[in-house]
């Protein structure tokens, strides 16, 4: 169930999972961080898309690291990877408070 006050969209757990499966993926691939610009370009949602889903709905399972050496010179990059790697699909989307998609 979406907490009160922020509105659900249909397609967020689909989103989530479509996030997920990515992080995952970087991670088996060896990749540490991806930036929200790169999640974007490999599950296909658009990056404000990924930026709102990560803050929302996975904020307790990636960490999000925003480098403030890079912001002094007008770069704002946020940087995404799961902070447990072995989770499931399935705790991810019990962590939203849904129980299918």
């Amino acid at each position: 169930m979406a907490k009160a006050g922020r509105g659900f969209y249909r397609s967020s757990p689909k989103n989530v999972i479509k996030i997920f499966r990515a992080l995952r993926k970087a991670y088996d691939d060896g990749d540490d961080y991806l930036s929200v610009r790169e999640i974007a370009r490999r599950t296909g949602l658009h990056q404000w898309t990924v930026s709102r889903t990560v803050d929302l709905w996975m904020r307790y399972v990636v960490d999000v690291v925003m480098p403030e050496e890079l912001e002094h010179v007008g770069l704002r990059i946020k940087l995404v990877r799961l902070i447990n790697p072995k989770t499931t699909e399935d705790k991810v989307l019990r962590a939203m408070g849904i129980s299918n998609v």
